[in-house]
């Protein structure tokens, strides 16, 4: 009875989610004009000038090394414990 249900959820679940992964449908072709259209004119010529370089913000690039450090700073704990949990009890501060 349990392995009926445990199958029945897994099958809801799947056909629940089966429609979020559609793609939508392609959009139909436009019509084409039937008289000719008149030649546009010509475009301007793009502005030659180069775009200013970006600057780092400084509060971002302080966050990140921040947060780095911080991330950084909780590994040391985490490797204390797993390796701790690989010793017997009796020799975990002499590793």
């Amino acid at each position: 009875m349990k392995k009926l249900f445990a199958i029945l959820a897994l099958f809801g679940a799947v056909g629940w989610c089966a429609p979020v992964m559609a793609q939508d449908k392609p959009a139909a072709p436009a019509a084409a004009p039937t008289a000719p259209a008149p030649a546009a004119a010509p475009a301007a010529a793009p502005s030659a000038t180069p775009a200013p370089a970006p600057t780092p913000n400084k509060g971002d690039v302080a966050w990140m090394l921040t947060s780095t450090a911080l991330v950084l700073m909780m590994s040391v704990p985490a490797l204390a414990l797993f390796y701790g949990g690989l010793v017997r009890s009796k020799n975990m501060l002499s590793t």
